[in-house]
């Protein structure tokens, strides 16, 4: 079975990650808005009630909880219990730290979470993150629900609360294999059909999105992808759109125009024509029209501002 993960997360990292442990007595709720964030909450003690697209989820002791969307959301004590705005619960360190303790709500039952807000960057996470649901939850119960949690949690205490030298590298990789292990854990389970987790799960269509992520360079086209994938033409094409939900050489441009972004952030001292030739384009030009037509900027413009954002042509 092709590993397109393995494809993915090799374009995938964090970038900025924060740690807290949150004590919380009842009664105690929170109203959290949308952010460009994954969230990981793992609840050390008690219960709490996570509230998302209209529905209430119980979480408990040892359940580890991953947002990977950054979408609005409340968490209570109880369900139906009121909530106060993020505020105070999952307001940021202070400049120049990278975890938090505080203590909040009532006297009542004690909870404690142990959170994590990490910020992904890279080519590939759009597509990891288009293949996971608004939320995981992984159940503790007696044992760990993914393999090694334990250590992995152990670790990120010991760096962020030692403060040893490079801990906040040591503790960003750390958060990184967790969420690795929870991404993992989540896209084994049953994919719903019709989706971009289902063409992960299709052996066929998967190993033309493995040849195409790995090797965006070469002068695709439908049929030699079909080829790849070990069915008609016509069969592949149906099934990659029903799957993926755009024309296999629509998602070719999208992931070229995501590596290319990717190299001019990154790499900014190399020449237009070897981004150009990277992903794809022996013509300067037609990579230039091709990256203004689906960024919004020129590729030059875009290496030299990042962070500016054209209008995409509709």
């Amino acid at each position: 079975m092709p590993d397109v993960l393995t494809a993915l997360l090799r374009h995938v990292r964090i970038e900025a990650s924060h740690f807290g442990r949150v004590e919380l007595g009842a009664p105690w709720g929170a109203r959290v808005g949308r952010r460009e964030l994954v969230l990981l909450h793992h609840l050390l003690e008690g219960e709490m009630w996570l509230e998302l697209d209209g529905r209430e989820i119980h979480v408990g002791r040892g359940d580890l909880l991953l947002l990977p969307h950054g979408v609005p959301h409340c968490l209570r004590h109880r369900p139906g219990a009121p909530v106060d705005d993020e505020g105070r619960w999952l307001a940021p360190p202070a400049p120049g730290a990278q975890t938090v303790r505080r203590r909040l709500g009532g006297d009542g039952a004690r909870t404690v979470v142990l959170c994590a807000a990490m910020s992904l960057v890279g080519a590939g996470r759009s597509l990891l993150l288009r293949a996971l649901p608004s939320v995981v939850l992984l159940h503790g119960g007696s044992g760990e629900p993914v393999p090694g949690l334990g250590r992995l949690l152990d670790g990120i205490r010991d760096e962020v609360h030692v403060r040893r030298p490079g801990a906040p590298v040591m503790a960003a990789r750390f958060a990184e294999l967790l969420l690795l292990q929870a991404i993992r854990a989540e896209l084994e389970r049953p994919a719903p059909a019709g989706s971009f987790r289902a063409a992960l799960a299709d052996e066929r269509v998967a190993r033309a999105l493995d040849a195409l992520y790995l090797a965006p360079e070469r002068t695709w086209t439908v049929a030699s992808l079909a080829r790849q994938a070990g069915m008609s033409r016509s069969g592949f094409a149906h099934a990659f759109r029903e799957q993926v939900g755009e024309s296999p050489l629509r998602h070719l441009m999208r992931w070229r125009m995501a590596l290319a972004k990717e190299k001019l952030r990154e790499h900014p001292e190399r020449a237009l024509a070897e981004v150009a030739s990277s992903v794809g384009y022996r013509d300067q030009a037609a990579f230039s029209v091709a990256f203004r037509r689906e960024v919004g900027i020129s590729p030059g413009a875009y290496r030299d501002d990042p962070t500016q954002v054209g209008p995409v042509p509709g």
